[in-house]
């Protein structure tokens, strides 16, 4: 797989997993649901960077 494929792939089941979590909680927890995302998607680019391409 190239880069591209699994970053797409990443990409793809985080934001599965971000919808079918929606659906089951409930809205009063938004914020710490959000800084949760956050620190993900900051761990994942931090990761790219250590071992991606450059």
């Amino acid at each position: 797989m190239t880069e591209n494929q699994i970053l797409a792939l990443i990409s793809s089941v985080l934001v599965l997993i971000l919808v079918l979590r929606r659906f089951r909680l409930p809205r009063e927890r938004l914020l710490p649901q959000i800084a949760i995302w956050l620190a993900i998607f900051a761990l994942v680019g931090v990761s790219y960077k250590f071992f991606g391409p450059g």
